[in-house]
């Protein structure tokens, strides 16, 4: 393995750690309300099909590069609209996971700061991590990953005296509409967002195979998932839905005598850390994809002004915390084309673009280059 490859141990853990991202922020309720643990376990088998196109996809054609190889699954015209269709729901996206983050800071224990000074330390941070590649990301995130299982296991049991049963009675009595609403906001948040990462699956080490990589790092992210949203509903009851944070709120709770209190510092460090890593991934992929719309060999010089537009989308956005929130209520609905339907598309096509070209005397497609590896990338140094 070269020094710039990613293990499947790390890439486990870099997407573990994006999946868990906002979604550990937000850990709270659905339309489902107490069903909401049911939903998260539908939406995470629905997502097997999702991982299993975005597979196929980087298997299409040698290399792994997902953006090239849409853009030759597609051809240079459609392609070029799908990378930019996909960049811009990416930058939406990291500007929308950034507010979310800023406002945590803020709101938690930074109130009397700007959240756009909390936002361009962040971008700050962004920017130097992604300057020195991806593999860097990767090798913090194997060795952050288990501080989060552990920290999150910690306050489980620590809550255990404010936890009651009955706050998950009746089971499945929700309406099939709020269920079905409930499953969708799981799938769109966080397990449809595994398209993000699946450009990274480029830097993966040849010998490693993705789809038991990939199947692997949305079971080390439901784990923790389904823990904090049970951790959550089980303390708070049906006012988890108040709440804007209510990981924050339910871990705030425990107290052991007048000497361990303030155990929600804990949980603080493990959502910052989790959000961070999701820009992170967020921004490689918006650069990614703008490097492939532009024909540019290399992301690395598009990391800053990604970044700055990251940034000034994150304050354009929205106005409030409440209207980021009301904001998240219809992304089921938004993100379900970027998610499900264009990724879907971009395979069918490739397939059959693949099946039907004609063949040439030689028994190779008229459009040999195409055919070939690409041309190799500038090294991850």
């Amino acid at each position: 393995m070269q020094r710039t490859d990613v293990s499947a141990k790390q890439m486990e853990a870099t997407v573990a750690m994006f999946l868990i991202g906002s979604s550990l922020v937000k850990s709270g309720s659905s339309p489902a309300k107490q069903d909401t643990w049911i939903c998260i376990i539908i939406a995470v088998i629905l997502s097997i099909p999702l991982m299993w196109v975005h597979t196929r996809i980087l298997n299409l054609y040698p290399g792994r590069n997902y953006y090239q190889n849409i853009l030759r699954a597609m051809g240079r015209p459609a392609g070029t609209v799908v990378c930019l269709i996909f960049t811009l729901y990416t930058f939406h996206l990291g500007a929308l996971v950034m507010r979310i983050f800023s406002e945590f800071i803020h709101v938690a224990g930074m109130t009397s700061t700007p959240i756009v000074a909390i936002s361009t330390v962040i971008v700050a941070v962004l920017v130097y991590m992604l300057s020195n590649r991806l593999y860097v990301l990767a090798r913090i995130s194997k060795f952050m990953l288990p501080f989060l299982y552990i920290t999150v296991a910690i306050t489980i049991i620590l809550s255990y005296q404010n936890m009651e049963l009955s706050n998950l009675m009746p089971i499945l009595n929700s309406k099939p509409s709020d269920l079905f609403q409930g499953v969708l906001s799981a799938l769109a948040v966080p397990y449809g967002e595994i398209l993000v990462c699946a450009p990274m699956f480029g830097a993966l080490s040849r010998e490693e195979k993705i789809f038991p990589t990939m199947l692997k790092e949305v079971i080390l992210g439901f784990v923790i998932l389904i823990s904090a949203n049970l951790r959550n509903f089980l303390t708070l009851g049906y006012s988890v839905s108040v709440y804007q944070f209510p990981s924050f709120e339910s871990v705030s709770l425990v107290q052991l005598g007048d000497f361990f209190t303030r155990i929600e510092v804990l949980i603080g460090i493990n959502l910052l850390l989790a959000g961070f890593f999701k820009c992170c991934v967020l921004l490689f992929s918006a650069c990614d994809a703008l490097s492939e719309t532009l024909g540019l060999q290399d992301y690395e010089p598009l990391v800053s002004p990604c970044a700055l537009l990251f940034l000034t989308l994150s304050g354009l956005l929205v106005g409030n915390t409440l209207e980021m929130f009301r904001w998240m209520e219809y992304m089921s609905v938004y993100t379900l084309p970027f998610q499900v339907f264009l990724p879907v598309l971009v395979l069918i096509v490739g397939v059959v673009r693949k099946k039907f070209s004609k063949p040439q005397k030689h028994g190779k497609s008229p459009d040999v280059k195409n055919e070939e590896s690409p041309p190799p990338r500038p090294q991850e140094n």
